[in-house]
């Protein structure tokens, strides 16, 4: 007879003895339960004319089961009387109830082998047996090590041994321990399925739960353990991104976790976390950058617990070379357009600009790029006409600028 081990409940009979004169029954199981995990049939077997019987094995989670027995196809009265196994003796010796009625019951029961002997006083003499196991397992987790490098964690699992016996030969059998376990993380951390002393490498920098949770023929069991961290994740971000030079750029590490110790690398390359001094100590730093080009940055935290972390941007601070252009006509008529002589410059690091008339008298000088003519000498509209500039100027990328040539003043009158 095939079974399940979890769950999958068999109605076949548990046994039916015929003593002298009684009433042969081919009725189905006559030792029922309620509220089981789950039930199982004994490994032994009972032989009759027409049938192979087993017994059946309820059992229970964390408390104390029932058992309930009736006779089907018997009219009238019968009478009850429970006995436990007592494999001293061995066999069923021990009274633990007996009642009147078309059926019985008995609770509050622990593990063992239980037996019913119905009668009716007119030659019904039968017997009926059930195995009864009150499981209860138990699980525990420990932490064996836990550094910069890995968390070792260690379950334990105890589980009940079951023990019946053939009810004949008193061969004794065992309930097989088939349990079955999972682990979990929250936040999630994966964790070896298949081994109750996982090893997690590279541990979380966050508080984190284990749970080992154990199923043991539909018992379950579990046990959590959380453990704060000891490791340091290194992140951060940058604002702004790109611009001219000089830009200066804000550095945040909220984003970081567990740092004590910051050790930042404006100018990151390849192997500077293994040799190169660290540009600045502070969570977040303001660092500008003069010379136009892409800088990598890194960044490398390290914990109360000396564990360190590296981090490197995936966006790079982007610094603009340098960009200088002159136009050639401007219009200051008040029509909001093109009102000034002004250059378009970028990362300038020395600028002058320098206006004359035709008569080469200075009418505008100035050395902020940023900044044009208005079209006015001594606060009075200039003429109409053409003038002449010379504009030098040096980027930050040494690079160098002249431009000279004329200038077409235009209003409209």
């Amino acid at each position: 007879c095939m079974h399940s081990l979890f769950g999958k409940i068999s109605r076949l009979p548990v046994c039916c003895l015929i003593l002298a004169g009684g009433l042969l029954l081919e009725s189905p199981a006559q030792i029922t339960s309620s509220g089981y995990a789950s039930v199982i049939q004994s490994d032994y077997s009972l032989e009759y004319p027409d049938t192979v019987l087993h017994d059946n094995i309820y059992l229970f989670c964390n408390k104390t089961g029932n058992l309930s027995a009736s006779l089907d196809g018997v009219q009238g009265t019968l009478g009850f009387e429970w006995s436990l196994y007592d494999p001293a003796v061995p066999g069923f010796d021990i009274p633990v109830g007996s009642g009147q009625g078309m059926s019985s019951s008995i609770t509050g029961l622990e593990s063992g082998g239980y037996q019913v002997r119905i009668t009716d006083g007119n030659g019904v003499d039968t017997l009926f047996r059930a195995w009864l196991f009150v499981n209860r397992p138990l699980v525990s987790v420990s932490v064996a090590r836990h550094d910069c490098q890995v968390i070792d964690l260690l379950g334990n699992v105890v589980i009940d041994t079951f023990i019946y016996y053939h009810p004949e030969s008193h061969e004794p059998f065992t309930v097989p321990d088939n349990y079955a376990f999972t682990w979990s993380a929250d936040p999630f951390v994966p964790v070896s399925p298949t081994r109750l002393d996982p090893r997690i490498w590279s541990p979380p920098p966050v508080v984190t739960s284990y749970t080992l949770t154990v199923d043991y023929y539909g018992c379950q069991a579990g046990h959590a353990i959380t453990e704060d961290p000891v490791t340091t994740r290194a992140e951060f971000d940058l604002v702004p991104r790109e611009g001219e030079a000089p830009l200066e750029v804000q550095f945040d590490a909220g984003r970081s976790l567990n740092a004590q110790k910051y050790e930042w690398f404006f100018e990151y390359r390849p192997g500077d976390e293994e040799t190169g001094l660290p540009d600045d100590h502070t969570a977040d730093p303001l660092h500008t950058y003069y010379i136009p080009g892409e800088y990598n940055v890194g960044l490398r935290t390290i914990s109360a617990y000396l564990c360190e972390s590296f981090f490197v941007h995936p966006e790079t601070a982007s610094i603009y070379y340098s960009m200088l252009e002159v136009p050639n006509v401007f219009s200051p008529d008040g029509d909001a357009f093109n009102e000034e002589f002004r250059v378009s410059a970028l990362s300038l690091r020395d600028f002058r600009a320098v206006v004359y008339n035709r008569y080469g008298r200075k009418v505008y000088e100035s050395t902020d790029p940023s900044g044009g003519w208005d079209g006015r000498v001594d606060g009075s509209l200039a003429s109409p006409g053409v003038y002449f500039y010379v504009i030098t100027a040096v980027g930050w990328d040494e690079r160098e600028y002249e431009f000279t040539g004329p200038l077409h003043l235009y209003r409209v009158r």
